[in-house]
């Protein structure tokens, strides 16, 4: 009888893994370093260049995620939908008047450091009006606008 390929190859292979950790220790032994020269070895310049950079982009990326949540409005969201910011404005550094939805009332609250105070509850719906468009749509009239080569009407 013929033992198929596969089982030979797995019976070698088995043969090398019980032999390869009795090696090691022999070259081990040849070449031990010493702690000194470890040291040296992780505080070469390189590995701190590389480390550095790394810490360098993880912390970068932590701030444009946050950045990019702030701006996106990801974290005023309600779950529902129920509640929505509709408009505010600063009335000072540190006070904002804000007209909130809530449901179908409309509700103006005063909002300062440490408190909140109902202002105002709209009879009407306001709805948010945009500004009329007078800049430009696209990207290539918008940046022709900013950097000046269109006059101002």
């Amino acid at each position: 009888m013929r033992r198929m390929p596969v089982i030979d190859l797995l019976r070698q292979l088995a043969c090398l893994l019980l032999v390869l950790p009795a090696a090691v220790p022999l070259q081990a032994a040849e070449k031990a370093p010493s702690p000194i020269g470890m040291a040296h070895e992780v505080m070469d310049g390189g590995f701190m260049l590389q480390f550095l950079a790394g810490l360098a982009i993880v912390l970068l990326s932590i701030v444009v995620l946050a950045w990019l949540l702030k701006r996106a409005g990801g974290l005023r969201a309600s779950a529902h939908g129920t509640l929505r910011v509709i408009d505010g404005i600063a009335l000072s550094a540190r006070e904002r008047i804000v007209l909130v939805q809530v449901g179908d009332t409309q509700v103006l609250l005063g909002v300062a450091p440490g408190r909140v105070n109902r202002v105002h509850v709209l009879d009407e719906k306001v709805s948010a009006v945009a500004p009329p468009k007078t800049a430009p749509v696209n990207f290539a009239e918008r940046l022709k606008h900013v950097m000046g080569g269109e006059k101002q009407r």
